[in-house]
């Protein structure tokens, strides 16, 4: 039976082999870590790209409930006639309230 003893020394004898030359350890080095840190970094801006938009579109929408909110109370006090109403929110409903 033979045991072989790999010791600091034979390890690093080793390591002077075709995998290791010119520092690309077994082709895991800065070029797939490069590519690593940027498939994350494009997983995290995606996830949080998506989430903003959701928030705008929220936001567009309760803008958009409160001035129909308020049309409709104005309608309701008799301040705007029923045509006036029916112009003013067909404007609303295609008017992109992204301010």
């Amino acid at each position: 039976m033979l045991i072989t003893r790999f010791t600091p020394v034979t390890t690093v004898i080793q390591m002077r082999g075709s995998w290791h030359e010119g520092g690309m350890f077994m082709g895991m080095h800065w070029g797939w870590w490069s590519v690593w840190v940027l498939t994350l970094f494009i997983l995290v801006w995606a996830f949080w790209r998506m989430a903003v938009d959701r928030s705008e579109t929220r936001r567009q929408t309760q803008r958009k409930e409160a001035a129909e909110g308020e049309l409709r109370a104005m309608f309701a006090r008799g301040e705007i006639g029923e045509d006036e109403f029916a112009e003013r929110l067909t404007v609303l409903q295609q008017t992109n309230l992204s301010v």
